[in-house]
């Protein structure tokens, strides 16, 4: 073998090595905002308790809402939503990486009659997060 053909083996075991052009960019986190939606029996809801398990940083209503949010720990976020609540989206959660969307979870605690202010069963409603 030859000096010079040595050499063009080495550098070609080098640029295969790297992965050249086929290997692909690390995905970037994406800063951005996820939708929250639920859903459930109630024709009168009136508010929502609900958990978001996640980091995020700002809680938004969508539509005519009231709303308020406090930490419920590093990782979780206790919401109260306020109004006459239509299933759909309610809340617009800011998070560090909206690509990572599957990570974030929510539950609902309780929700209450906007006419009789009593407590309904919160089993039959469901919550999702998604972009």
């Amino acid at each position: 073998m030859t000096r010079r053909m040595a050499i063009g083996a080495a550098v070609a075991g080098l640029i295969a090595a790297c992965g050249g052009k086929d290997t692909p960019e690390p995905i970037k986190p994406v800063a951005g905002d996820l939708t929250v939606a639920y859903s459930g029996p109630g024709q009168t809801d009136g508010a929502l308790l609900l958990v978001i398990t996640g980091v995020l940083t700002e809680v938004k209503a969508v539509g005519p809402y009231q709303v308020a949010s406090a930490p419920l720990g590093p990782t979780a976020t206790r919401v109260v939503v306020v109004g006459t609540l239509v299933a759909g989206d309610i809340l617009k959660i800011r998070v560090s990486d909206v690509n990572a969307f599957a990570s974030y979870t929510g539950r609902i605690d309780e929700v209450a009659d906007r006419e009789t202010f009593a407590l309904n069963d919160p089993v039959g409603y469901t919550i999702g997060v998604r972009k």
